[in-house]
């Protein structure tokens, strides 16, 4: 599991670890079923402290991303979590807020703004 996080970036490293493997996900380079790495050994391959993997994993498993099973590891969750469609709309709109606000900060207009989201779709599309 290849995660690089920027230790120089403002978005907190457990925020940047929970993108990653959502990616990894998505890209299908983790499958449902396929274990993840120990929290020790996740810890020491991204230099974290345990507890902030920890909360990697908290959150992920929080979110339904993952199956934390006691004595046998971390797992990734079988498909899409069964979140109702006010819960996903709003969540995504939030997020959605944010990045268009980021985007009109830093000076692009709408379409420049969507042009961000169709090359980062694009770079997911391409496994």
């Amino acid at each position: 599991m290849k995660i690089s996080l920027d230790y120089h970036c403002s978005e907190p490293l457990t925020q940047q670890a929970v993108l990653q493997i959502k990616l990894l996900i998505v890209k299908r380079v983790l499958k449902p079923g396929d274990r993840l790495p120990s929290v020790r050994q996740l810890a020491k391959d991204l230099s974290l402290n345990p507890t902030t993997t920890n909360r990697i994993f908290s959150q992920l498993a929080q979110e339904g991303v993952v199956i934390q099973r006691p004595g046998l590891g971390v797992f990734v969750a079988d498909g899409p979590t069964p979140f109702s469609a006010e819960y996903i709309n709003h969540t995504l709109s939030r997020q959605a807020l944010g990045l268009l606000v980021e985007g009109l900060r830093f000076g692009l207009n709408y379409d420049e703004i969507l042009k961000v989201i169709e090359n980062q779709h694009a770079g997911i599309s391409d496994k």
